[in-house]
């Protein structure tokens, strides 16, 4: 989710603490303080986008990490507030973490909630990076609360009734896309589309087939992308066992591997992340070349763009 969505969350949970004003309730404040700071990794970006990518949504998205982050902000916050209950102040700072934790649970990209017990992203992909019916009924909820929390339920009400016809979507339209498919369907993978309110991107996976588009969650309409092959076992093997390999296992479970031979029987990888299409292009790749023993010579990230080149040291 982006800033502005948690932070307005943040703000409408910290409500129910008491008075609105985060400039005058420290609880109030400590929690739309916790809703934004697990985005603080974006301090990794000062070592590039490599770093950033690697890293976020990872210990500062857990349950665990969160913990931690609120010991120290709620500390901050008493501070600022002689008198006030650090306790209180502790578990409202949690709970602006956990609205954070949740919301990005729900999109594609997911989090590492269980770290570091578990270093495996989670993430169902329902909602909109950007959602207008969350900003929408989270700002009533926030406005509505100060004076009628009739209104304020309602506004909670909406979104979860929003969620359920989400969810009922992506399971009506998974079956529809699994009956047209031209081939047999091993795995089908539905995400909220980059752009479209009412459209979703998918990827189905077959015995060596890929298949990627967009569908309409209303009409049905399928509108076709690529039709990839997957590549051979051990070349994918070759290619896990690189440092780009090791990361686009742990960046995203929905990949792609291309292989193809240059001069001198050497040869690239190329590994596309399937999650993102904006502008006719997927967002994420990456590049590994071997040299005629397929030993990894050259490995190159590309974030957001093919254009944009990331050397890692072999």
């Amino acid at each position: 989710m982006d800033p502005i969505t948690h932070g307005l969350v943040g703000l409408a949970a910290g409500n129910f603490s008491g008075s609105s004003g985060v400039l005058t309730n420290p609880m109030a404040l400590a929690c739309f303080i916790g809703s934004i700071i697990p985005d603080g990794d974006i301090i990794m970006q000062y070592r590039g986008d490599f770093s950033y990518l690697k890293n976020h949504r990872g210990a500062s998205h857990s349950f665990l990490g969160a913990g931690i982050l609120s010991v120290v902000i709620a500390l901050l916050v008493h501070l600022l507030f002689p008198g006030s209950n650090y306790w209180k102040i502790l578990m409202w700072t949690y709970i602006g973490c956990l609205t954070h934790i949740c919301l990005d649970l729900f999109n594609s990209y997911g989090a590492k909630i269980f770290w570091p017990f578990c270093d495996k992203r989670i993430g169902n992909g329902l909602l909109l990076s950007i959602d207008p019916f969350l900003i929408t009924t989270t700002f009533f909820v926030y406005w509505f609360n100060k004076t009628n929390m009739f209104y304020s339920g309602l506004s909670i009400g909406a979104f979860l009734i929003y969620l359920l016809f989400r969810l009922h979507r992506k399971i009506n339209t998974s079956s529809f896309i699994m009956k047209v498919i031209d081939f047999p369907v091993k795995r089908l993978v539905l995400l909220p589309s980059m752009k479209g309110f009412f459209s979703w991107d998918f990827i189905a996976y077959g015995e060596r087939k890929i298949l990627t588009g967009k569908v309409s969650m209303i009409c049905r309409k399928i509108v076709y992308r690529d039709r990839m092959v997957q590549t051979e076992d051990w070349i994918r093997n070759l290619v896990m066992k690189t440092e780009m390999g090791q990361f686009f296992q742990d960046f995203t479970k929905e990949y792609h591997i291309s292989y193809e031979k240059t001069e001198n029987g050497k040869g690239k990888a190329i590994m596309t992340d399937l999650r993102y299409y904006v502008n006719d292009r997927y967002m994420h790749h990456a590049t590994v070349h071997f040299d005629n023993k397929f030993n990894p010579i050259e490995e190159i990230f590309h974030p957001y763009n093919m254009s944009r080149n990331i050397k890692v040291t072999v």
